[in-house]
């Protein structure tokens, strides 16, 4: 039988100090916004007619994938 490579390590030495400052305010954002949305759940199970609190989780989402969005594309720049 053939030798087979197993795994093969590979270590890239590099700042990375930009891109977490970069992504700490990112991730922050979206911790609040995370939280904001929990909040709005609890009370939708309260009320679930409610349509101020709908279109408030409706806006909090739409926060939530433009936030990841711009994580994403912060981690393809660096």
């Amino acid at each position: 039988m053939a030798n087979r490579i197993k795994g093969i390590t590979v270590e890239i030495g590099g700042d990375t100090t930009n891109l977490l400052k970069a992504l700490k305010n990112v991730d922050s954002s979206i911790k609040s916004t995370q939280t904001q949305l929990r909040d709005v759940n609890k009370l939708l199970k309260l009320d679930p007619g409610n349509t101020e609190l709908l279109a408030q989780k409706h806006r909090l989402l739409g926060d939530a994938v433009g936030q990841t969005k711009q994580r994403l594309e912060r981690v393809a720049v660096s």
